[in-house]
């Protein structure tokens, strides 16, 4: 791997912290033995690369959300909503945008507002006229949080289109006094008992107009002073809304109940997250990375428990034909490597292989044989290496016997195995089927009701 900035400052990580570490949180002794055993004779640059590749991904990680977030953040500065108390508008067509905007006075945040800015428009358009079949929509549309028009309390909705016609609709209220043509009550106006109001929707389609009144009782909502007031705002920006359609800004007020306001855009504080939550995706990623090193382990055991069987009736054959038994154990060395191309590497003979190597470079074979046996890890290997040294030390004429049995009981282990898989893979397929079943179920039943 090339050693740029991330990878030099892994290392330093790895000098002066995690190897040092004795807590066991960051620097496990099982990583160190499972290294071991998937690569003997890398050595300690193995170990050292592996915790320096993970701090580095950790350290990427971070480094992408630092930035991502750094640039967020600088966006959000640099594109603001709000210039002097004006917010620009969206050009001809464009379509209008809400803007979040927090309210300041005296240097304290007071409210929060969220203003529809209109696009610019060009001079009065003409006005059309609905058809008479959406009159009988209308009503229900205008309704907003109100039950019916007989007991109004809150703000209606005064739409200027119906979905499903290509109108535009104007409204007049009689009493601009208790609600105005948005739809908006003046509560100051209003008394306990509820007013008889009346308001007139205009219905405009080119030449041909229509007007349709409607009569309601309003009734005045209960407010706290706080609501009263930021009501008052809210209405008071609508209006500057309405009065400025055909300029370029929206030039918000400045003062209110006495009060200087300061308007600033409402920052979206989601790139404040960004940062702790790739940190955390760091610090779980240098530590998943062990569990793909523990996944490696159980693969290359599982392999060796399958081709246990493959490697004692090999040696039982060679046995019997009159080899001794380091002859047979270089020659199953010897045919794994002419075979290693098209079958691929494969962990018992890789280990085998070194204990070859071990006895070719003066290592006694009692001793290759009890580090080949420690080396694979495994039950059935540590009997297989003791039946092997057994041999060697006694002088025994009855390992191939022996091995012809271990065979036998290997293979029959191996049958249980694959069958207690076969019966583990048909449990798993369970649900799929019952979610298939119910899938059925439905697709038949479903039309079947419908029916009725």
């Amino acid at each position: 791997m090339k050693k740029d900035f991330l990878y030099k400052t892994a290392e330093k990580v790895w000098e002066y912290f995690i190897r040092r570490d004795r807590s066991g949180t960051w620097y496990t002794g099982q990583v160190k033995e499972n290294l071991k055993r998937l690569h003997p004779f890398a050595g300690k640059d193995r170990e050292k690369v592996y915790y320096i590749q993970k701090v580095r991904l950790s350290m990427l990680i971070c480094l992408a959300g630092f930035l991502l977030a750094g640039g967020l953040g600088l966006s959000e500065r640099l594109q603001s909503s709000v210039e002097e108390n004006r917010i620009f508008r969206r050009g001809y067509g464009e379509g209008t945008k809400k803007v979040p905007l927090e309210v300041w006075a005296d240097g304290k945040k007071r409210y929060e507002l969220d203003v529809t800015v209109g696009e610019r428009k060009y001079g009065k358009e003409q006005l059309k006229e609905l058809y008479e079949g959406a009159r009988k929509e209308l009503e229900e549309a205008i309704l907003g949080e109100n039950v019916c028009l007989d007991y109004v309390e809150k703000d209606l909705t005064l739409v200027d289109r119906l979905s499903g016609y290509p109108f535009r609709i104007e409204w007049e209220s009689t009493d601009y006094s208790l609600i105005d043509g948005t739809g908006r009550l003046q509560d100051e106006n209003l008394s306990e008992e509820g007013v008889p109001v009346s308001l007139k929707a205009v219905f405009l389609y080119e030449d041909f107009r229509a007007e349709y009144l409607l009569y309601l009782q309003i009734f005045p909502e209960t407010l706290t002073e706080e609501e009263r007031r930021k009501r008052e705002l809210f209405k008071a920006v609508e209006k500057a809304e309405e009065e400025s359609r055909e300029e370029e800004t929206l030039l918000l007020p400045s003062e209110s109940d006495g009060e200087k306001l300061l308007w600033r855009g409402k920052r979206d504080k989601a790139w404040l997250f960004i940062f702790p939550a790739t940190m955390c995706v760091a610090v779980i990623v240098y530590f998943l990375k062990d569990e793909d090193l523990k996944k490696e382990i159980k693969k290359r055991e599982e392999q060796m428990l399958l081709t246990y069987p493959e490697v004692v009736s090999k040696l039982s054959v060679y046995l019997g034909a009159g080899i001794t038994l380091k002859t047979a154990w270089e020659k199953m060395c010897a045919d794994y490597e002419r075979g290693k191309t098209e079958k691929g590497s494969n962990a018992v003979y890789e280990e085998m292989n070194i204990a070859c190597q071990e006895m070719k470079s003066g290592v006694s074979e009692l001793k290759a044989y009890e580090q080949f046996g420690r080396r694979c890890g495994l039950q059935l290997y540590s009997k297989f290496s003791a039946l092997l040294i057994q041999n060697l030390k006694k002088g025994s004429t009855k390992l191939g016997p022996l091995l012809k049995e271990e065979s036998r009981r290997a293979f029959e282990e191996r049958k249980n195995a694959a069958r207690k898989a076969g019966e583990e893979a048909g449990t798993k397929l369970l649900l799929p089927m019952m979610m298939m079943l119910c899938v059925v179920m439905v697709m038949i039943l479903l039309p079947a009701f419908m029916a009725f």
